[in-house]
């Protein structure tokens, strides 16, 4: 397997492209509402806010494939856990930018700078804490096709690579339907 195929390597570079959308839409609500008030705190709360909500979808969807009903502990916590720390990060950053220079520019700047120290950071513990989370919530995943983030790696039917359901055939098998059918209903109801 070359190095750009393995399973980090894609994420990493999803995850990156996900990050560039959140400074898309963060850094110019930040530069426009810190020209406006010239409150860089409020300002850096909101433009990260605003950055957060299509970086989590993306990454969520795209970097993890993650579909259907967002899991507290295994995804919605340690993602914005690790959002409020850059948050943090870029506030003091900013304040010290608006308190040293007092130009969009700077706190732009130390907005970015703020983030960009815990950017590594955030996706190995977003990567490693989700899917060890999700391992332990779906024992039988074949987790190298989790962790690649396949499409349908958490199905259990068998069609994916994974192992199919104990007692199955996999998805030839009428046992595979009704494996299919029962992970369904255990899930509807543990929802």
């Amino acid at each position: 397997m070359s190095l750009r195929r393995s399973p980090t390597v894609v994420k990493l570079f999803r995850y990156s492209a996900a990050s560039v959308v959140g400074v898309c839409v963060g850094t110019p609500i930040l530069a426009v509402l810190y020209a406006a008030t010239g409150n860089a705190i409020l300002s850096n709360l909101i433009s990260v806010t605003c950055g957060a909500i299509p970086n989590y979808l993306i990454n969520r969807r795209w970097t993890w494939h993650q579909t259907g009903k967002n899991r507290l502990w295994g995804e919605v916590v340690p993602f914005w856990a690790m959002s409020v720390l850059g948050m943090i990060a870029s506030m003091v950053a900013v304040a010290y930018a608006d308190d040293r220079w007092g130009t969009t520019f700077a706190v732009t700047a130390a907005n970015l700078t703020g983030f960009g120290l815990l950017w590594v950071a955030k996706f190995l513990v977003l990567d490693k804490l989700m899917w060890k989370v999700v391992h332990k919530m779906e024992p039988d995943v074949a987790i190298d096709e989790a962790e690649a983030g396949l499409v349908g790696a958490l199905s259990l039917d068998g069609t994916d690579g994974e192992p199919p359901l104990p007692g199955s055939n996999g998805a030839d098998g009428a046992d595979g339907a009704a494996g299919a059918e029962e992970v369904a209903a255990t899930r509807r109801l543990d929802d």
